[in-house]
């Protein structure tokens, strides 16, 4: 799904956009010309494998999610969580996909890993 940023005015844009196993709920404001601020809730499950075992696991995340969406570059060195879309437009697609890439680079633990004390490999 995408929105035009000429459409975000200083009215509030909710969103409900799921695809596949993720949601985001929430909207969108104006912040300034070139950019609007995202408020929602993210949810999600995703397929993940154990760094630790390798074995793959499903696990389900919710957080608020709160992003800066500019409209080409951004220039203000304040905000830190901030994508830029240089087509005219907000790919909420794009934003699931980059927040379930973020979560599967983390360090993932299944159950069975997760509180293990087991000495994996020793460095000299």
């Amino acid at each position: 799904m995408e929105i035009s940023f000429l459409k975000i005015k200083h009215t509030p844009i909710d969103i409900d956009y799921s695809k596949d196993s993720a949601k985001i709920v929430g909207r969108v404001d104006r912040v300034d010309r070139d950019s609007v601020k995202l408020s929602s809730r993210f949810n999600a499950n995703v397929t993940l494998t154990c760094n630790r075992c390798g074995k793959e696991y499903k696990q389900e995340f919710s957080y608020p999610l709160e992003l800066i969406l500019s409209e080409g570059r951004y220039n203000n060195n304040k905000e830190i969580d901030v994508i830029e879309f240089f087509n005219g437009s907000v790919d909420f697609d794009y934003i699931i996909n980059s927040e379930i890439s973020s979560i599967k680079e983390d360090y993932n633990f299944c159950i069975d890993c997760k509180d293990s004390e087991d000495i994996l490999e020793i460095e000299f």
